[in-house]
């Protein structure tokens, strides 16, 4: 029983993972989702979505957490451990909610920020700091935070409000990148209540699960066993996971692969690649540890062993501009001659402009599309008086960001896209446009 618990457990968590990603990374998207519904329906989808995000292998780490809280705060009562779970949880919504607020008030310095190789990084550390710590490399005694608060009722609501706003440090790399498109939403609506609205309900509904435990008091927890060291053995190999995939967007390609074969090293090791295992489940996570190192063993011949580079590596049909005049001046030129025009504005630390660069505009199929129209390429790298001009003519709030302008010189705003996007979305980009 407790093995077909965990792997429906695993099976919902990896659903809920890529289910994240029905938030478009198109804030036009988004716009278009808020302004056609009512704003209960759209709250509602917002809670929903929350309640997804909810099962990220960053969330149901902090389960234990308020299960320690409540412990540390000798929680006598369901009622009192109620309580506690909601201060933890509001606690959590109104940093959120901040963070919505600051993202409309600041406008594209945030998603900026995101961008930069070094936030990256943190990210990556944090990942894998908490992968360490679901390994058991290290422990992390939660209880300790309750000596620092007296252990009356009022106190204990405080500190668990506390820790709720701190726990978002850790809940924040897993929801920006599935949130981008209602981040950038938010950011180039500069409606700040609206924006700290969204993200308060958005965590009301991460902090459902964490209610119910609260309101379970304790009878909703799994009991401990073997089962439950390997469900955080795989929540640790997510981390990890996540971790490279963050860095595979500002590493070199050889590096990338070297880090998938120790990911997948480690997690042949975890599935007991070498242990001896009599069970039927045992036997199935072997079969999984044997994938993996089948997996690394590819990895390994592709990233070691020197293959013939036979491929013509092409490029995407741009023409540079670099200021706000340059650019109007070849918009104009374009409706006097009836074509079309696709403008992509990049910054050269902008890591998901990269990953454009190398899997997007440098394939055959997505050249061929672009022909037949303008294509220029508007570098905003710099933080000058020209590239200020630029964002405010175009409001521009995060890169890349795509335009389309019909032959009559008329934004297609419908087609407008903003963060990295496929090969495959790219091209139904292009070909709407043309047709």
């Amino acid at each position: 029983m407790k093995k077909l618990i965990l792997s429906l457990l695993m099976a919902f968590v990896s659903f809920s993972v890529f289910a994240s990603g029905i938030s478009s990374a198109n804030p036009a998207d988004t716009m278009l989702f808020i302004q056609s519904h009512s704003p209960i329906f759209y709250l509602t989808a917002f809670f929903c979505l929350g309640v997804l995000l909810a099962f990220t292998p960053c969330v149901l780490p902090m389960v234990p957490i308020l299960s320690s809280i409540i412990t540390g705060q000798e929680a006598h009562t369901g009622r009192h451990a109620f309580k506690l779970s909601l201060g933890y949880v509001l606690g959590m919504a109104v940093t959120y909610a901040i963070a919505g607020m600051l993202a409309a008030w600041f406008g594209s310095t945030v998603q900026t920020l995101m961008q930069q190789p070094l936030i990256i990084g943190s990210f990556s550390i944090l990942f894998i700091f908490m992968a360490l710590w679901l390994l058991g490399v290290f422990e992390l005694r939660v209880p300790i935070f309750a000596r620092f608060t007296p252990k009356r009722k009022q106190h204990g609501i405080l500190s668990a409000t506390l820790m709720g706003s701190l726990s978002t440090l850790v809940v924040s790399p897993c929801v920006t990148a599935p949130l981008i498109g209602i981040l950038t939403y938010i950011a180039q609506s500069n409606r700040v209540a609206e924006g700290g609205l969204l993200l308060f309900v958005l965590a009301l509904g991460m902090g459902l699960p964490l209610l119910i435990v609260g309101a379970g008091y304790g009878r909703f927890l799994p009991s401990s066993g073997p089962w439950m060291v390997r469900i955080k053995h795989v929540f640790a190999i997510m981390m990890l996971a996540m971790a490279v995939w963050l860095l595979s967007r500002v590493m070199p390609p050889f590096w990338v692969d070297l880090s998938w074969i120790v990911v997948l090293l480690i997690s042949a090791w975890i599935f007991g690649a070498f242990r001896q295992e009599h069970r039927l489940g045992g036997r199935f996570l072997q079969g999984l540890a044997l994938l993996s190192m089948m997996g690394a063993g590819a990895l390994a011949y592709q990233a070691f062993i020197p293959t013939p580079d036979n491929k013509f590596v092409t490029q995407a049909p741009f023409t540079r501009v670099h200021t706000l005049e340059e650019l109007n001046a070849k918009l104009a030129e374009a409706k006097t001659h009836q074509q079309r025009v696709f403008i992509e504005f990049f910054a050269g630390w902008c890591s998901d402009c990269q990953a454009m660069d190398k899997h997007v505009f440098n394939q055959a199929a997505v050249i061929e599309a672009m022909r037949g129209s303008v294509n220029l390429r508007v570098d905003i790298s710099e933080k000058t008086d020209a590239v200020a001009k630029i964002r405010q003519a175009f409001h521009i709030y995060g890169i890349p960001t795509m335009l389309f302008y019909d032959k009559q010189g008329q934004q297609l705003a419908n087609l407008s896209s903003v963060g990295q996007i496929s090969k495959d979305k790219t091209l139904q980009l292009l070909t709407h446009f043309k047709n």
